[in-house]
């Protein structure tokens, strides 16, 4: 019995282990989550930016709720994917700048909801920053979908 257990043992660490993707297939994975939260993210935010102009600050809190919600799932669902092992630490590195997006979406959202105007665009300026950092530790992967572009949260 115990032999054939030690066999056992011997013959699962021997199996082939789940190979990690190349570049290209983590890329087209990742495209495939991240275009329709985008573009969720597009119609969540429509007009945003209009509302915290006119001082519609509660409107904009719910976009803003929205939006955090759907970006926060996106960095959830995205980061338990198998990465390339050669980009480790790069995709490590965009991981803590994705979290802290998703901090900053949310701090945006509480200031929105206090009627903080100010104290929201200065988180803005941040997050837009932020997203800009992600942008530059991942710009040699070619994200479409999974780069951060300010103009969809309108």
């Amino acid at each position: 019995m115990l032999s054939l257990s030690v066999a056992l043992l011997l013959a699962a660490a021997s199996a082939p282990a789940a190979e990690a993707p190349t570049r290209d297939e983590y890329v087209e994975a990742l495209e495939k989550v991240c275009k329709p939260d985008a573009l969720a993210t597009q119609r969540a935010m429509k007009g945003a930016r209009a509302d915290v102009q006119a001082e519609r600050l509660k409107v904009a809190a719910k976009k803003f709720a929205k939006a955090t919600a759907i970006f926060g799932g996106t960095v959830k669902e995205i980061s338990a994917a198998p990465r390339p092992e050669a980009d480790e630490a790069k995709l490590s590195k965009w991981f803590t700048y994705l979290n802290r997006q998703a901090s900053y979406l949310g701090q945006i959202t509480a200031q929105l909801r206090q009627e903080h105007a100010i104290k929201a665009q200065r988180l803005t300026a941040r997050f837009i920053h932020n997203g800009n950092l992600a942008n530059n530790v991942v710009l040699a992967f070619g994200f479409d979908w999974c780069s951060f572009k300010f103009s969809r949260y309108g």
